[in-house]
């Protein structure tokens, strides 16, 4: 039996786990997309999931030339 305040711990670890993975992904992402990677980063940090979808919405800024 772990108990309340063990769950509440792994609930926390978790949590901050899942926060980690999108700093990760908004930073991937921004870069992949041209974007200013640490700025989206910064970003991140205060409004993760906002950022994230926010950034996915954006079109990429790399020039591909179609021809």
């Amino acid at each position: 039996m772990i108990g309340v305040a063990g769950g509440a711990i792994l609930g926390g670890i978790g949590g901050f786990l899942i926060w980690i993975v999108i700093m990760v992904w908004i930073y991937n992402l921004a870069k992949r997309k041209g974007r200013h990677a640490l700025g989206w980063l910064i970003l991140g940090f205060f409004f993760s999931l906002i950022t994230l979808v926010v950034l996915l919405v954006l079109p990429s800024k790399r020039i591909t030339n179609r021809y």
